[in-house]
């Protein structure tokens, strides 16, 4: 069965018309460079979605410190539980005889917990939307009660204000979190500290100078944690930029073969943790031999550029992407995308290139340029393959141009007949 994708130009073929959800409400628009998304370097921001990417890449390579600062609370605990009554003599001289359960319960209610918690968060990727948010909580559940062993080490005639300013340094260092989240965390730990003071009846002169010690302590940490981060950013987008000259194609500046196949690897694992579909649209140009054989290679390559410039806005979300496959041949990646989601882009690609009008001065299929679409609709299973997934699309697009060209053809369900490296649609005809 055809569907008319443009009234007596291009015609869709699809087979199963069973999926049909509605679209995205709101869709992210792609970046063309790094350049383009940065922003003065002292608001410590990029635009989306290259912000987001910086957040995920400092949050993982931030994930060792969290660890290693967890494992040594822990290990404090343990130490703790295993030497027993020593330790009970040093809590009563510290901490009063008669406080054993508020100490107890602030080492194993609140520290360790947390810390196991964070520990937990640090080596699994798939709790990393929750990562920054716990790590804040944690700094600041540490800190709440360390200002509480501090109240009652007071009255003992014990302190630990040679301990907070570290602890008002925490968020910036210890807990991986970015600048303005690391500013706030420390500015209520020196809050936290001088309120708990306060409610202590605890206000000698020692208290405010140990108070503004640790607030001094947060005010540097903050200037030195801006300039790190800020040189952490500039670096970062050097990196993206230097990528991104890469992953570009040098003559239709979209996404190259290499950055394709490293996006879909990607994007296949992501898609099988998160149980989504993915589409994908191998596009060749119809009788582009014949054109460059007529016009010569430098109308070719004017021609491939005007193309390519169509396909970027049909992958405008921050995981979809638009590349030159080879030659001819272009693909664009759809994340989380079904069956009508993915044939309504392929109208949509038909639209703009006949709308573009470019002369054909040798087609057969008519006087402007055209092109097929093998488009493929796959969920990803463990233990499978991308090379099964762009080999499908590769079947169908073949299956397009046999059958006339200038058309989209869909496959999807075919994926679980189908074998990786044994074609099964003709060639020959098609080439």
């Amino acid at each position: 069965m055809f569907i008319d994708a443009r009234p007596q130009t291009c015609r869709f073929e699809t087979r199963d018309r069973s999926m049909h959800e509605p679209q995205p409400a709101s869709l992210q628009t792609r970046p063309s460079s790094p350049r383009a998304s940065a922003r003065p370097k002292r608001r410590l921001t990029f635009h989306e979605p290259l912000e987001s990417q910086f957040q995920e890449w400092w949050e993982a390579n931030s994930r060792w410190r969290v660890r290693n600062a967890m494992w040594f609370v822990l290990g404090n605990a343990v130490l703790v539980l295993v030497t027993g009554a020593p330790f009970n003599g040093v809590r009563d001289a510290l901490f009063g005889v008669g406080h054993h359960f508020i100490v107890d319960a602030l080492r194993f209610g609140v520290i360790a917990p947390s810390a196991i918690i964070m520990l937990l968060a640090s080596y699994s990727s798939e709790q990393r939307r929750w990562f920054r948010p716990m790590a804040q909580i944690a700094a600041l559940a540490h800190a709440a009660a360390l200002v509480t062993l501090d109240a009652l080490m007071h009255a003992q005639g014990f302190s630990l204000s040679a301990l907070m300013p570290l602890v008002a340094l925490a968020p910036y260092f210890l807990f991986g979190l970015l600048h303005m989240a690391a500013v706030r965390t420390s500015l209520m730990i020196v809050l936290a500290y001088g309120l708990g003071g306060w409610l202590a009846g605890i206000a000698d002169p020692q208290r405010h100078f140990d108070l503004s010690v640790t607030a001094f302590a947060a005010l540097l940490g903050a200037v030195v944690h801006h300039a790190l981060q800020r040189s952490v950013r500039s670096n970062y987008l050097a990196k993206q930029r230097l990528n991104e000259s890469v992953n570009r194609d040098s003559l239709t500046r979209i996404y190259n073969r290499r950055m394709f196949d490293e996006h879909m690897a990607r994007v296949w694992q992501q898609a099988t943790r998160e149980r989504v579909t993915l589409g994908l649209l191998l596009i060749d140009l119809d009788h582009f031999k014949a054109f460059n054989d007529y016009a010569g290679h430098q109308a070719g390559d004017a021609c491939l550029t005007r193309v390519a410039a169509l396909l970027p806005p049909a992958a405008r979300r921050t995981l979809d992407l638009a590349a030159r496959y080879g030659g001819e041949e272009f693909a664009v990646l759809l994340y989380d995308a079904n069956r009508r989601q993915i044939e309504d882009v392929c109208r949509q690609l038909h639209a703009s290139l006949a709308q573009a009008g470019i002369e054909h001065p040798n087609s057969p299929v008519g006087p402007l340029v055209t092109f097929s679409i093998g488009a493929a609709c796959v969920a990803p299973k463990p233990g499978r393959r991308p090379e099964g997934f762009i080999q499908l699309a590769d079947e169908a697009l073949y299956t397009a141009k046999e059958q006339g060209r200038n058309r989209t053809f869909f496959m999807d369900h075919e994926y679980e007949q189908l074998t990786t490296g044994a074609f099964r649609a003709g060639r020959r005809s098609a080439a």
